[in-house]
């Protein structure tokens, strides 16, 4: 038989007992909700900082496209002037050029043991010369 001094002190002891383990589990609980929040708040900040980041690096390539860009305008730019160039050269050369090609087509042939006359001398001259002129410096 049980003694009566355990019997009565027996739950009591057992609601002892469950009001502990009550206290734990109530304990766990508390401290995974708190992990679980710490996780979502440590979430939210790296996301944040991701997107600090990308929108850094974003800045950064339109900087570089930016600068890419102007690049090109000017690159295109000095084209255009070249061609310009070019265009003016080549109508203030093409007459030249024609002319002395007519006048040596039409020269006559030099015998084989004969030495330029001057007249041929000054035209090669002037087409070196024309040569020379167009090249941009």
């Amino acid at each position: 038989m049980i003694p009566i001094a355990t019997a009565i002190a027996a739950p009591a002891v057992a609601a002892r007992s469950y009001r502990a383990l009550a206290a734990s589990i109530l304990l766990l609980a508390g401290l995974l909700l708190a992990g679980v929040a710490g996780w979502v708040a440590n979430g939210w900040r790296h996301g944040a900082e991701i997107a600090e980041l990308r929108r850094a690096h974003a800045e950064f390539r339109a900087g570089l496209s930016e600068q890419a860009l102007a690049d090109v305008q000017a690159d295109a730019a000095t084209v255009r002037q070249a061609a310009t160039e070019f265009r003016t050269i080549q109508s203030i050369l093409a007459p030249k050029m024609t002319a002395l090609t007519k006048e040596l087509r039409n020269a006559k042939p030099l015998p084989p043991d004969c030495r330029p006359d001057p007249v041929r001398v000054r035209n090669l001259d002037a087409a070196i010369d024309a040569a020379n002129q167009a090249i941009p410096r």
